[in-house]
């Protein structure tokens, strides 16, 4: 992508490009460096954060089934029902695919804030699905 400022801004623009491939080769010797089972466990966390990703952002789209059901009961608590189920199916999604319970604060703040961004992703989902319904 090229930028539109200058000279200065392309040049800017080449070293930013540069820096973050010298930190991908580094990365990739750091991982190359590691114990087998390091990097088993790298991979393995990677491809369950890529399948929770993925899980969870096709997950709440199954509410186009049956939003309009829940819009007929036109209760406020219908909405917050079906967003909290929604949501305790992405904590069932997370559980199964952890292998080991979070063992630091960071861990469980990282739990917590990925079952808060689902929640909400859920929130934006059914709400867009309730919109398009036309109800």
């Amino acid at each position: 992508m090229e930028a539109s400022g200058g000279m200065l801004s392309r040049i800017s623009e080449k070293v930013i490009a540069w820096i973050a491939f010298g930190l991908l080769v580094l990365l990739g010797v750091t991982i190359y460096q590691m114990p087998a089972e390091t990097k088993s466990a790298i991979w393995s966390g990677l491809w369950r954060t890529i399948a929770f990703i993925g899980i969870s952002a096709a997950w709440p789209w199954q509410a186009r089934l049956y939003i309009r059901r829940v819009l007929e009961v036109g209760e406020n608590w219908a909405g917050a029902a079906l967003i909290a189920a929604l949501t305790l199916g992405n904590v069932i999604i997370g559980v199964v695919l952890m292998t080991v319970w979070p063992g630091s604060g960071w861990a469980w703040m990282a739990a917590i804030g990925a079952i808060a961004l689902t929640g909400t992703y859920n929130y934006l989902v059914t709400s867009y699905l309730a919109d398009m319904s036309g109800h």
